[in-house]
């Protein structure tokens, strides 16, 4: 939240509570997104990734539904809240929507299992959460925090890239590669230009992910490694002039 501009609900309490989780739930919410892109291809995953796409998706309800709580409790001027604040919601919607199908055996909710246009619909409301998200919080992220935002890009690529992967190749239990973990592991080899080779792409597609993911890696680990030389540079000048009025 940019805090030039002060927004009719705030509050103090509101405004302490946003400095310690708009962050990290920015980064949990964008990390996320692709593995809810797996829904579209949840009953080709082994039973095992599909318990841990259900674990994602709780977490990520109970983490942002305790958000909107407390915020919504803590905040004057409610409604305004309410209306300002709708991708905070949606999210939380997109989240309860996903976990619907992974409860198809329970009654009425049966019709839901399977269903690939109802998991769409928590992927394409989780994009419009994240847009509004990302556009309000973003640029001034990228301006303060480089290198942590380098090194969360490393980590939401190395997801997306064994979620593409995944979408890609024949990963699946009758599949030539067996499982997500699988591709989270090419994703990691590739990202980090290891490149094994146990596990490799056949696909036109899932070369075009594994270069995509190549360069990003390059990218990123050449900002991490400029912000290490920088933090030495700047250490080792402090040292210098702290000896220099010492001497002085």
């Amino acid at each position: 939240m940019d805090d030039a501009v002060e927004l009719p609900y705030m509050t103090d309490t509101l405004r302490r509570w946003r400095r310690l989780t708009d962050g990290p739930l920015l980064l949990v919410a964008i990390a996320s997104l692709p593995l809810l892109l797996l829904e579209l291809k949840r009953g080709d995953l082994s039973h095992a990734d599909q318990v841990f796409l259900d674990a994602v998706n709780i977490g990520v309800l109970v983490l942002f539904a305790a958000d909107y709580a407390v915020e919504l409790v803590v905040a004057q001027k409610r409604a305004v809240y309410v209306r300002r604040e709708w991708t905070s919601a949606v999210i939380v919607i997109s989240q309860a929507i996903a976990l619907v199908p992974a409860l198809g055996a329970v009654g009425v909710l049966r019709v839901f299992r399977g269903a690939r246009a109802f998991r769409a619909i928590a992927v394409v409301l989780r994009l419009l959460a994240i847009g509004g998200a990302s556009a309000r919080e973003g640029r001034s992220v990228v301006r303060r925090k480089a290198g942590r935002f380098a090194i969360s890009l490393a980590l939401l690529t190395w997801i997306t890239s064994a979620v593409a992967f995944t979408m890609a190749e024949s990963v699946g239990e009758d599949g030539r590669i067996h499982s997500f973990g699988d591709a989270l592991w090419w994703s990691a080899a590739t990202i980090t230009t290891v490149g094994y080779g146990d596990i490799y792409p056949v696909t036109f597609v899932g070369r075009v992910v594994g270069v995509a993911t190549m360069v990003v890696g390059v990218s990123v680990f050449a900002v991490v490694t400029a912000k290490a030389a920088e933090f030495l540079v700047r250490t080792a000048a402090e040292d210098r002039a702290a000896a220099e009025i010492e001497t002085g």
